[in-house]
């Protein structure tokens, strides 16, 4: 059996990472498995290279005018599908295409005229949308019906001249239902119910949560208070490209007016906003190590995350991992990443819910939570055995 994975990236990132792990499990499995990517990182062994940065540039600066992302590189993804008339893939499965790098069309209609299995899995909207990837935040909600007048037309993929929301919409529905095996397969059910609206209200659809790894991913000793003078502090750790967003303005004043000198905000990432930070605030910045970001999510006591729209939320996953309790929005897919137990979902945009939630895991204690947050981690977002539902549904597909 023979499986092409298609990803914008390969080895770094979030799709980048999933890619590589379900290659090396295919391969432990005896599968054969390739991935088609436009960069990655480091040496890639069984892949196909797709573009270049020219036809990537060229790609965009089409998209900036036609408003039509993923309708371009024909070149490349000419050469790609005479690729695969001699690779012959069993399985096509379509990760992140919205990269500049690939002519979905041209694909969809290859696997649709050679009657190749494909296997869509929804890291977010992309696939079912006129072309955003997420739109809650933006309340729109026209993809159910008939996109237009795209609220994110300027601020997500930019379109200069053409709105061709409307138009992408139609393709999308047409061409992956022209596809006689199509499996959905969204990373939280919240996303596999949206999905189902429209575009691939026709398509087989199961869930299969996205995995960490939970062997690196575990509670250790830390020197990170001392290192910080942090001693008998308790400590909220944050994700800054979440709390300084304006949507969680509210939410960061609130916070920033409730803490006490006995505790400190930790914020980790980039888009920190130092002038709206207090003494009772430390920002950690982008942490690059594997090892240190383990270390700061052992130490904390909590992990306060305002997300307002994600398909799922590995950052809650690994927190938790590490036998960290977790306060999170309770918005779009996030909310399957914690069960009430270790982990507690708050309604959307409320800080009085989420500092009343934060207050009960302190009253309590982090011990009081951990060993629930380790299991539930452990039980429902192991990556190896997540990713083993693949290689079941690759095998599937391939007997049927």
């Amino acid at each position: 059996m023979r499986i092409s994975q298609i990803n914008a990236v390969y080895g770094s990132g979030s799709t980048g990472i999933i890619v590589k792990d379900l290659q090396t499990l295919c391969k432990r499995e005896g599968i054969e498995c390739e991935v088609v990517y436009s960069k990655s990182k480091g040496v890639l062994e069984d892949g196909y290279h797709i573009g270049n940065i020219v036809s990537n540039k060229i790609h965009a600066l089409l998209t900036r005018i036609s408003g039509k992302q993923g309708y371009f590189s024909w070149l490349p993804t000419m050469r790609l599908l005479k690729h695969y008339d001699e690779y012959r893939p069993d399985v096509i499965h379509l990760h992140n295409l919205h990269g500049c790098y690939i002519n979905v069309p041209m694909l969809l209609k290859y696997a649709a005229r050679n009657e190749v299995p494909v296997v869509v899995t929804l890291h977010d909207c992309w696939f079912y949308t006129g072309g955003c990837s997420h739109y809650t935040h933006s309340n729109c909600f026209r993809w159910k019906e008939s996109c237009g007048n795209c609220p994110q037309r300027y601020w997500e993929f930019k379109s200069l001249i053409y709105d061709a929301s409307s138009t992408k919409l139609t393709d999308r529905e047409r061409l992956f239902g022209a596809i006689q095996n199509l499996t959905v397969v969204g990373v939280s059910q919240w996303i596999v119910d949206e999905a189902a609206h429209k575009v691939f209200k026709n398509a087989k659809q199961i869930t299969i949560h996205n995995g960490i790894d939970t062997d690196f991913f575990h509670p250790i000793a830390t020197e990170f208070r001392k290192k910080y003078n942090l001693e008998n502090k308790f400590l909220i750790l944050a994700p800054a490209n979440k709390w300084f967003l304006d949507i969680n303005r509210q939410t960061l004043e609130y916070f920033a007016s409730h803490i006490t000198d006995d505790m400190r905000m930790v914020f980790i990432g980039k888009g920190v906003d130092t002038s709206r930070m207090t003494d009772r605030m430390i920002n950690l910045g982008f942490v690059s190590s594997r090892d240190e970001i383990r270390a700061i999510y052992s130490a904390c006591d909590v992990m306060v995350n305002c997300s307002r729209e994600e398909s799922l939320s590995l950052l809650n996953i690994e927190v938790q991992s590490c036998g960290t309790p977790v306060v999170t929005y309770a918005n779009t897919g996030v909310r399957e990443t914690v069960d009430d137990n270790c982990g507690f979902a708050v309604e959307d945009g409320n800080p009085e819910a989420a500092w009343k939630a934060m207050m009960n895991v302190r009253e309590k204690g982090k011990a009081y939570f951990s060993e629930s947050c380790r299991y539930w981690a452990k039980q429902q977002f192991d990556a190896k055995k997540n990713y083993k539902m693949y290689i079941e549904l690759y095998r599937q597909i391939h007997l049927s």
